[in-house]
């Protein structure tokens, strides 16, 4: 696959590190089986190591690649990356897909820095929860990927200019191929700003309709393909894409 993007620090919110102390989110309820979702350590190839498909939603949301990639093997799953933390504000975010029996991919919280050591240090004032159906996902903090754009774990993604050497970070997770019908996957991030400052709490919810069938002809046709030239704004500023469009 690939991957074509450009991320701006306006509104990408905090940082990354493997070993950031990022507190989980204690469940109560029932938890989800591991079953449902790709393990971190899962042995990958370079485009699909836990990174690589991390910047993929980033790269999405930020509209510089389809929804679909691999051939449809993965369907990626919509970020707010304009969505700022409100100190004692709660911020909502509502989707409402219909999707085919395929791997989808979860960014659940984006960080950024010039500095890794920021990056990791921006990533542990998070606290995440995921919710499928009400089961709680186990122990949400071990799927932090810290990556730099233009590093090794980076495939076949293009960053213009200074972008390529920022340090990311994303709280990102694969769903294996639900079962068909509905589910709500449910996302909630508590962000603590400061100490002087209330909790920030951001809430995401995904409506899903799983179609009873893996992903069609017209799906896997808007992946694109490995030598596919990259949109024409991509070097085009964020802030200006809408006047050049």
């Amino acid at each position: 696959m690939r991957f074509v993007a450009a991320v701006a620090l306006v509104a990408v919110l905090a940082g990354c590190g493997s070993h950031a102390a990022v507190r989980s989110d204690p469940p109560s309820g029932a938890y989800l089986p591991e079953s449902f979702v790709r393990s971190p350590h899962v042995k990958t190839d370079m485009d699909t190591n836990p990174a690589n498909l991390a910047s993929a939603v980033v790269t999405y949301s930020l509209g510089q690649l389809p929804e679909y990639i691999d051939d449809g093997d993965f369907r990626l799953l919509p970020h707010d990356m304009e969505q700022t933390s409100e100190p004692g504000k709660t911020l909502r975010n509502v989707y409402r897909l219909t999707v085919p029996r395929t791997q989808l991919v979860l960014d659940t919280a984006v960080t950024a820095s010039p500095l890794s050591s920021e990056a990791r240090q921006l990533a542990s004032a998070y606290t995440i929860s995921i919710r499928l159906d009400g089961r709680a996902v186990r122990d949400p903090e071990r799927f932090w990927v810290f990556y730099r754009n233009n590093g090794p774990l980076i495939c076949r993604i293009y960053f213009p200019g200074d972008l390529g050497s920022l340090n990311m970070g994303a709280n990102s997770l694969v769903l294996h191929p639900l079962p068909a019908g509905r589910h709500l996957l449910r996302v909630v991030v508590r962000h603590r700003v400061s100490d002087s400052q209330p909790l920030a709490l951001r809430i995401a919810e995904y409506h899903l309709r799983v179609l009873p069938r893996p992903p069609n002809a017209t799906e896997r046709a808007i992946a694109p393909e490995e030598d596919e030239a990259p949109p024409p704004n991509n070097r085009t500023p964020l802030t200006f894409r809408s006047k050049a469009a």
